[in-house]
């Protein structure tokens, strides 16, 4: 969690707790959401609720949960959890990267020692516990409407070698997926792993892409037992690419005889400015932008059923140049970086059956 996130969340902690849940015209629908990289403020979610999205995806970082061995610090998963409950939102939580105390390399999983694995079993364990079906703090907090968290991602793009602090390994990866699901369903039964997004394309060093990868997995004993759903990254110069690649990894998993998981779109977009723009096939104009979602989702929710998809995100909820930088890659949110909506913010609204 950014430290600007800290102290968004240190300022909505009195709304967490006080007044009614948000109204909404009608329950948001949670195969439509959003990505962010950011601490959503209750005024985000509630507005994405209202424009009829269900799921938010967020980073949930180890080293804002348990600064210090043995030491816990609930307090901004308390409020991220409470105030998308109270717009009616479902968090898919991204649970990622190691602290300090852990590793130096904070993407490298937690997977090469005992003290590691037993480290980040305990925290998935209490996470669950805490926040799953029968969750402690749904019983702590009867104001709020209980939206317990039972889908869980592990990491994010594993096959991306970056993502992963080192060379992408199909079979670590199961490693880790074995561990966060024996961790997260001994604290709720009902919590299902998801795995980190696949991305579809071999473009960066130690990167594998996402067929060959995704059949390694499933050539690791127990790999297809590994996981709940599959999650992918089907980022594609147009929106029946999109719609292409989640196709490819619904026959990989036939071949497997794992057709019946769900598929989880859980990035997907195009980008409309930042440094290194001219490099991607990803470009586009912001009213282009706004036409490829609403053929992207037209698409995805036509093939919902046929394809077992569960949910698609967007990605990202809105532009963000972080200090020193500004990447392509933080240019393809529904909002600038003023914070004015896009012509593709509406088109979301739209999709999403909701009022921008």
């Amino acid at each position: 969690m950014p430290r600007r996130g800290i102290i968004a969340a240190c300022a909505a902690a009195a709304a967490l707790l006080a007044g009614p849940a948000a109204a909404h015209a009608a329950a948001p629908n949670p195969f439509y959401g959003v990505v962010a990289t950011h601490f959503p403020t209750e005024a985000e979610l509630d507005q994405v609720a209202a424009a009829g999205a269900g799921t938010f995806r967020a980073q949930v970082d180890w080293k804002f949960v348990e600064p210090r061995p043995g030491t816990r610090d609930w307090y901004g998963t308390d409020v991220l959890f409470g105030l998308a409950a109270r717009a009616g939102i479902t968090i898919l939580p991204d649970l990622l990267e190691v602290p300090r105390w852990m590793s130096r390399n904070r993407n490298r999983p937690p997977i090469f020692s005992a003290f590691q694995r037993n480290e980040w079993q305990a925290l998935l364990t209490d996470y669950a516990r805490r926040y799953g079906s029968n969750g402690t703090f749904w019983a702590d907090h009867p104001e709020l409407p209980k939206h317990p968290v039972t889908n869980w991602e592990i990491w994010n793009e594993p096959n991306l070698g970056d993502a992963i602090g080192g060379k992408a390994s199909p079979k670590q990866y199961v490693t880790l997926l074995k561990l966060s699901s024996a961790a997260l369903k001994a604290g709720d039964p009902a919590a299902k792993v998801v795995t980190g997004g696949l991305f579809p394309y071999h473009t960066l060093h130690n990167t594998v892409k996402m067929t060959k990868y995704l059949n390694a997995m499933y050539r690791v004993p127990g790999g297809a037992g590994a996981f709940d759903a599959l999650g992918v990254h089907p980022f594609a110069v147009q929106p029946r690419g999109v719609l292409h690649w989640v196709q490819v990894a619904r026959k990989i998993m036939r071949q497997h005889g794992d057709a019946a998981k769900p598929i989880y779109v859980s990035a997907f977009g195009w980008f409309t400015g930042g440094r290194g723009i001219r490099f991607t096939q990803l470009r586009t104009k912001p009213r282009q932008q706004a036409a490829k979602l609403t053929k992207a989702y037209r698409l995805l929710s036509q093939n919902a059923g046929r394809l077992g998809i569960a949910s698609a995100l967007w990605f990202t909820y809105y532009d963000n140049a972080r200090k020193g930088t500004d990447s392509f890659l933080d240019r393809a949110g529904l909002f600038n970086l003023r914070g004015r909506p896009k012509p593709s913010w509406f088109a979301f609204a739209r999709a999403a059956g909701g009022t921008p």
